[in-house]
């Protein structure tokens, strides 16, 4: 389950911060420039995220608080696209505008930072010795994230859709942390039920999204045109 969750946590992280570069670039153009500052803070969020996490006490219950990050990152990062179509419709200066996307950035890339190490000090409490291999996971979902961006999602979903998609992947996987935790500490199942029904209205609505991608896009479309 660790190595799995590993793959698809990073291949969503990736795939946001994707999103966000390609989304900067078309409403600020200089893609080169987007890409890069978006990738670099990207990076920079995650040594943060990891920090905060080794020293925070969420490694205390590692596997809830990996599915409390999870829930934020599906409404942060599922709802990315969106959210930058109706900021720009506000029509605010292009460099409030920039600012906000590039604390989404930095947002999405320090919660990404907290989900290593607190995979690590699951796999260590289940009883497995942790191990470099998980880390390894780490990097080929990340790889597959990029490989997925660039060859289905951008050029056959859509910018909006992906972001949907994405977010009902970090769902899903928040979902199985939410029920492993159930499992093993059935004499507490409140905090774990909240998460796992959050969790799945969260992917309740991202599906209905995705099934109504059309119109939506053309609602946004038509906020950022009138705007």
């Amino acid at each position: 389950m660790f190595y799995a969750c590993s793959i698809v946590l990073a291949f969503c992280s990736i795939v946001y911060e994707l999103l966000l570069g390609q989304s900067l670039s078309a409403f600020l153009g200089n893609t080169v420039l987007r890409y890069s500052v978006t990738i670099g803070l990207y990076l920079l969020s995650l040594g943060i995220g990891t920090t905060l996490a080794e020293r925070s006490k969420v490694r205390e219950r590692p596997v809830i608080a990996l599915a409390r990050v999870e829930l934020i990152l599906t409404l942060v990062g599922g709802g990315c696209v969106a959210v930058l179509f109706l900021v720009s419709f506000l029509g605010l200066p292009k460099i409030v505008f920039s600012l906000f996307a590039h604390f989404l950035v930095l947002f999405i890339g320090v919660l990404t930072g907290y989900e290593l190490p607190l995979l690590l000090e699951a796999k260590a409490r289940s009883g497995k010795q942790s191990d470099n291999a998980l880390i390894g996971f780490n990097y080929v979902g990340a790889f597959a994230g990029t490989i997925a961006f660039a060859f289905v999602f951008y050029p056959w979903l859509g910018l909006l859709t992906s972001a949907f998609i994405a977010g009902i992947l970090n769902s899903i996987i928040g979902m199985i942390l939410a029920l492993s935790w159930l499992q093993e500490n059935g004499q507490k199942p409140k905090e774990g039920w909240l998460v796992f029904g959050g969790h799945l209205v969260m992917a309740t609505v991202l599906v209905f999204c995705v099934t109504r991608n059309t119109q939506i896009l053309e609602w946004l479309l038509g906020m950022y045109l009138g705007a």
